[in-house]
């Protein structure tokens, strides 16, 4: 389908968010009937969703107020065929200030080379390209068509739900994503589980709809398997938790957790689903570091993985066992693209995003425009599918060899070599968790001693974050917060990550042969 709307009459198309867009008259006649999230040969197709009574009841009450519509002729009359319509607001293209663009591409990470130039045009009749005049425009808040489609050859290609008919809707970036769950699923006073430490702001999205997070106990910060303490949380919920109802969901970071960087075992999400399902909650799986996959510090790195291997090696996500729309599966461009895009997706089934694409109706609009075109103008001149897969293992490449840096460094420093410090190596993301062997005897004070030894590592130079203030309850996790979340993200050189191991050493045998920890 060409994108020039020169070869139709010109229609400005009401879509679900109410706000107009240019789109030729086949490709918007059909918007309505598909929910823009099934291609309409599918339909028939499309699970029955199971979970309306895990919707909120502001998103299932909600109203549209509009300021035009449709109008189908009387009987006996014909309506121009070519009308001028002067509906909506929107300025014609020629108005915008920027007649193109020009994208410099480094051939690989940190090359800070000009490796291919493409330009973004102000028109474009080819479909493989998001012109300025559209890239600049009011859009659709469910996001460019192009990148959608996209999006859904990465998933099948990648990820791989179980779900027969799924779908994606483009967002203002991760946590836009999961903002948007929990005000699809979050009445005030609905309950949702979280990881007893996790990456915390996200709390404040959670409380703001009225939502209660409820911690669930980690025993082991080295591994995520924590399906029977859940189970046993939800067996005796009323004793544990009276006058809080049963969780309406739970936000997991399962691959890569923040700040922990190790992944749930498969055995682990099926325990978990399995409780899903007996106690009817919803999944919001976040994703923002699966991508970056490691393998053990004690084992030669593949720095050469074809894309096959790449997609065998990841871990698989809760969308691979959901087979009734209980799964929302959130990702984000920010790690393997640049965080300022602000742009990710969300995969769930259609009837969800239907749900989702109202919330962004009315709290965000489109994601920016300028931000598709450029994310899916790189993404198509890389190679498109294959090519962006290519590049992602570029970027996990630089990370694996960081992550190996910053774990050995720490296992052969003093304080490693002591047992005061012991790395914990991740199996994703952009983190390495350090834990702080507090004695037995001393766990009564970790927060104070952990507080000490912050201050203790300024002093020599270094600045990390305390596990304990990733806690969802500092109380609850007071004597499990002995730990440290180091990013291995933000220097420019790895010799960084030698001299931070260093210095992290330096503090914790002040801490532990000074007399700070008696």
């Amino acid at each position: 389908m060409e994108r020039s709307v020169q070869k139709y009459p010109l229609f400005l198309c009401l879509s679900l968010n109410h706000r107009f867009h240019i789109r030729n008259y086949n490709s918007c006649r059909n918007f309505h009937s598909t929910m823009g999230f099934l291609d309409p040969a599918d339909r028939t197709e499309m699970p029955s969703f199971d979970h309306e009574d895990l919707i909120a009841d502001r998103i299932r009450k909600r109203t549209f107020s509009k300021f035009w519509r449709s109008v189908d002729p009387p009987p006996g009359i014909k309506f121009h065929e070519n009308p001028i319509v002067l509906v909506g607001g929107m300025p014609n293209h020629g108005f915008f200030p920027v007649s193109s663009i020009d994208v410099h591409l480094a051939s690989k990470p940190f090359a800070f080379d000009r490796g291919q130039t493409f330009e973004i045009p102000a028109t474009a009749d080819q479909t493989d390209v998001i012109d300025l005049e559209n890239a600049l425009q009011y859009a659709d808040s469910d996001g460019f068509q192009e990148l959608r489609n996209f999006t859904k050859q990465f998933v099948s290609r990648v990820v791989k739900p179980q779900l027969p008919n799924w779908s994606t809707i483009i967002t203002l970036g991760g946590a836009d994503g999961v903002g948007k769950c929990f005000d699809i699923l979050v009445n005030p006073g609905d309950t949702v589980l979280f990881e007893e430490f996790t990456f915390n702001p996200i709390l404040n999205t959670c409380r703001e709809r009225g939502g209660v997070p409820v911690p669930i106990k980690l025993d082991d910060l080295a591994t995520m398997d924590y399906a029977e303490e859940l189970d046993n949380m939800l067996s005796h919920w009323s004793d544990r938790y009276p006058g809080l109802p049963l969780p309406k969901a739970l936000y997991t970071i399962p691959n890569g957790h923040n700040p922990l960087g190790v992944s749930q075992p498969l055995s682990h999400k099926k325990h978990v689903y399995a409780l899903a399902q007996k106690y009817n909650f919803f999944i919001i799986e976040d994703e923002p570091y699966g991508y970056l996959n490691f393998s053990p510090a004690e084992e030669e790195p593949n720095f050469s993985l074809s894309n096959d291997e790449f997609v065998k090696s990841l871990h698989p996500s809760y969308t691979t066992l959901d087979t009734t729309g209980r799964v929302v599966r959130v990702e984000t461009f920010s790690k393997i693209f640049a965080p300022g895009t602000r742009l990710g997706y969300a995969i769930a089934h259609p009837q969800f995003l239907s749900y989702f694409k109202s919330s962004s109706d009315i709290l965000t609009r489109a994601p920016s425009g300028l931000s598709q075109a450029v994310v899916y103008n790189t993404i198509v001149k890389l190679g498109g599918l294959e090519g962006w897969i290519h590049w992602i293992t570029l970027v996990r490449n630089d990370y694996l060899r960081r992550k190996n840096v910053m774990v050995n460094a720490l296992r052969n420093s003093e304080a490693g070599k002591k047992g005061y410090l012991q790395a914990i190596d991740p199996n994703c993301g952009m983190f390495v968790a350090c834990k702080v062997n507090i004695p037995e005897e001393k766990k009564s004070k970790t927060t104070e001693l952990m507080e000490k030894f912050d201050l203790l590592c300024r002093i020599e130079g270094i600045v990390v974050v305390l596990g304990v203030n990733m806690a969802v309850d500092k109380t609850f996790s007071a004597e499990r917060g002995n730990f440290l979340r180091i990013a291995i993200c933000a220097p420019l050189h790895v010799d960084v990550l030698t001299e931070a191991a260093n210095r992290l050493s330096k503090a914790a045998i002040d801490l532990f042969e000074c007399n700070y920890i008696n």
